[in-house]
């Protein structure tokens, strides 16, 4: 019975070794427990084993034997000082990608303030490895910073075209507007088939007086390469302005713009424009209907004009709906009775 259960392992050991391919990886504690339980039948390992040779498990032995006496499985045990824990790590990196301009010890003082105690060497050796070079070579200010550092002030300007019909068939009009950011206000300037340098500088002095009417600021003003837009900066920056031109072929750096685009077309797909004046009366209507009636997801669904929201909540009898554009527009409100 011995003799036919040695054989039945030795053949479901054939099987699996063969499952795992040629080299079968193996740890320490692996090579330790074959040595131990090998060393007493090494006349019959070449007949049972299929992992190693017999061989190899003598030549792990005598290794085992070396090292009891030169203490190196202590000093595996103790590879020395511990590293240091995720948590601190984390912190490091996340504050040098978050501020391009601290330095060693800035970041060991940030960290300090946190509870994190760790030496201007553990830092840079934490950046190093993880490829984040010292304060004077990283990246200055990105995108994300610079839209955060001058909320109230940035706006963005872009061309849509919309294809209107006219008595000699289907003429392309471009529609100019500027978007503010930060309180998502539209400004919708002007359209024409032709934008032209005069007719981009007199829309860019329309808006100006605009500002002036809203009580607004603009201190920066960002748009694309779009050789159309470059009189904006003409008529702008005389007046403090500063353009803040997007990388060639990047239209998500100009991601507001963008969006607001995409609510536009939302609106023009399902419409037969005649004529350019047309295309003016709706885009204004949309103008409107974005600026004062639209909740917005990236203002915390508040409207960039602000509303007179009720102080409690409506009956349905008394809500009230005013459409536009033939109801591709719709605007709720709480009818308020006469006293």
């Amino acid at each position: 019975n011995s003799a036919q259960i040695i054989d039945f392992l030795i053949a479901e050991n054939r099987i699996l070794r063969n499952k795992f391919g040629k080299r079968v990886p193996l740890t320490d504690a692996d090579r330790e427990e074959l040595v131990r339980k090998g060393f007493p039948i090494k006349k019959w390992l070449g007949n049972i084993c299929s992992i190693v040779k017999p061989e190899t498990i003598l030549a792990w032995h005598r290794k085992m034997k070396r090292d009891k006496h030169n203490h190196t499985d202590k000093r595996k045990k103790s590879p020395g000082r511990p590293r240091k824990n995720k948590d601190t790590v984390s912190l490091i990196l996340r504050i040098a990608s978050e501020n391009a301009r601290s330095g060693y010890t800035r970041i060991v003082g940030e960290l300090k303030k946190l509870g994190h105690i760790v030496s201007r060497t553990t830092v840079r050796n934490v950046m190093v490895e993880h490829g984040i070079p010292p304060s004077p070579k990283r990246k200055g200010m990105d995108w994300k910073e610079f839209l955060s550092a001058h909320k109230p002030d940035r706006w963005a300007a872009d061309f849509f075209t919309e294809e209107v019909w006219t008595l000699g068939g289907l003429v392309t009009c471009y529609v100019l507007f500027f978007i503010n950011i930060s309180t998502k206000k539209v400004y919708i300037a002007g359209c024409t088939p032709y934008p032209v340098a005069s007719w981009v500088s007199q829309q860019a002095k329309n808006f100006s007086m605009w500002l002036d009417d809203v009580s607004m600021k603009c201190k920066y003003l960002i748009h694309d390469h779009d050789c159309s837009l470059l009189e904006l900066g003409k008529v702008l920056e005389p007046q403090g302005v500063k353009i803040v031109k997007t990388p060639v072929h990047t239209p998500i750096y100009n991601c507001f713009a963008e969006r607001f685009v995409r609510e536009v077309r939302e609106t023009l797909d399902n419409l037969i424009i005649f004529g350019e004046q047309r295309l003016f009366r709706t885009v204004k209507c949309i103008e409107k209907y974005h600026n004062h009636y639209r909740p917005h997801q990236g203002i915390n669904n508040t409207i960039p004009a602000g509303y007179d929201y009720p102080e409690t909540e409506t009956k349905p009898e008394n809500v009230k709906c005013v459409q536009e554009l033939g109801g591709l527009l719709k605007h709720y409100y709480a009818h308020k009775k006469a006293a």
